[in-house]
Formats: structure tokens, sequence, C-alpha cells
């Protein structure tokens, strides 16, 4: 057994459905604000200072861009357990990661659909020819993405009206940071919570970053 299989895999929950996502984020946002958890000034000033470019979306405008990163992340991580490079509990993590990935897409969608707004066609994306060469190669690039689906939660939510979906999407941010840890466990990177905040990005920085891929 390697020193990465040793450590175990990461248990992330797989029950969360479209039909109680936001009712269970709603009462973890509703938990956190009786709580007086209102924010963490080096992080809240962070998301505040660069979420301006998120607020023209509207609440719809920036599902329609999550459910894209959200599908392109599944189709990431659907590549890499079908790639042969992963076997056990390496090849079930990913394989974890991809299922949430594709979750959080289905549960944008149904709540896009109650707003009366439109799904988005899912992007024809295209990854580097590299990105299965082998297990390292992929996993760095891993590791390049999942900070950028966390950091354009992070900022979004500032932008977001909505306070249920708000709150799904801070569910979600927390569900990312998870696959952040794992990836960086798979990486050896000690230690895998390597940060005290993360990092918010503008809209402009998360669009160059998902450009390449398709989006």
């Amino acid at each position: 057994m390697s020193e990465v299989e040793s450590r175990g895999l990461i248990a992330l929950d797989r029950e969360t459905s479209r039909r109680n996502f936001l009712k269970t984020a709603a009462w973890a946002g509703a938990a956190l604000s009786a709580a007086g958890i209102g924010g963490f000034g080096v992080a809240v000033r962070q998301a505040q200072a660069t979420h301006e470019g998120y607020v023209p979306l509207g609440d719809a405008g920036i599902l329609q861009f999550a459910y894209q990163l959200e599908l392109l992340e599944g189709n990431f991580y659907a590549i890499g357990a079908d790639s042969g490079l992963f076997v056990d509990t390496f090849l079930d993590q990913i394989a974890v990661i991809r299922d949430h990935e594709f979750a959080h897409a289905e549960a944008i969608a149904a709540t896009l659909g109650d707003l009366g707004a439109e799904v988005p066609a899912e992007p024809a994306f295209t990854f580097p020819e590299d990105a299965t060469a082998d297990a390292a190669t992929f996993l760095g690039y891993a590791a390049t993405l999942e900070p950028v689906g966390i950091g354009a939660y992070q900022s979004a939510a500032v932008a977001l009206e909505s306070k249920d979906i708000l709150a799904a999407a801070i569910s979600i941010h927390n569900a990312e940071c998870q696959h952040r840890c794992a990836i960086n466990i798979m990486n050896l990177v000690v230690p895998p919570n390597d940060v005290a905040f993360e990092e918010a990005l503008p809209l402009a920085a998360v669009q160059d970053a998902v450009a390449p891929f398709g989006i």
C-alpha cells in the first residue's frame, strides 16, 4: 500500500439529491445566521472586492455560469476515471468527485428550472492533450482547476440576492474545498488543507482560466 493509499479515502457525502439540495443548504445558511456568523474580516473583504463582475449577471446568470463550471469539472474527472491511470482508493476518489460535480450541475439545473431560467447547453469541452498522459499530470491539472471553482463561488456568493441560492452556493463551495483537499492528498501535499482562507476570484479571472476548456 502506498503512502497516499494508507491515508484512506476522504468520505464525501453522495446522498444529496436535487429535491433536498436547496432545503438542506437553506437550513445550513439559517443556522449560520442564527449563530451570528456573518463573515470573517479578511475573507469577506476579499470576496466583496472581487464580486462586481458577477452582479450584472443576476442570480440566474450566476447559476448558468456555475452550471457550466460544474459540467467542466464533472467531465474532467470522468476522463480521469475512465483513463485507466487510477486504481483502488485513487479511482474511488476520482469517481466520487466526478459524481459530486455532476450532482452539483443537476441541482443547479433544477434550480434554474424553478426560476424559469434557461439551462445552458453543455459546451463542447476541450482538455489538454496530455491531461491523461500519466496520473501526476492529471492530478496537476486537477490541483489547478479546483481553486478556480472555489474562487468563483466565493466571489459570486456576495453578488447573489436570494438567500436560499446563497446557502446552496455555500454548500457547493464547501464540497469543492473538500475536493481540493482530496486532490492535495493524492498529490502528497502536507498538510492537505494548506490555506487559511480560500482566494476569491473576479469573474474575468475565472473566465480566462476556463476559456481554454471551451466555456
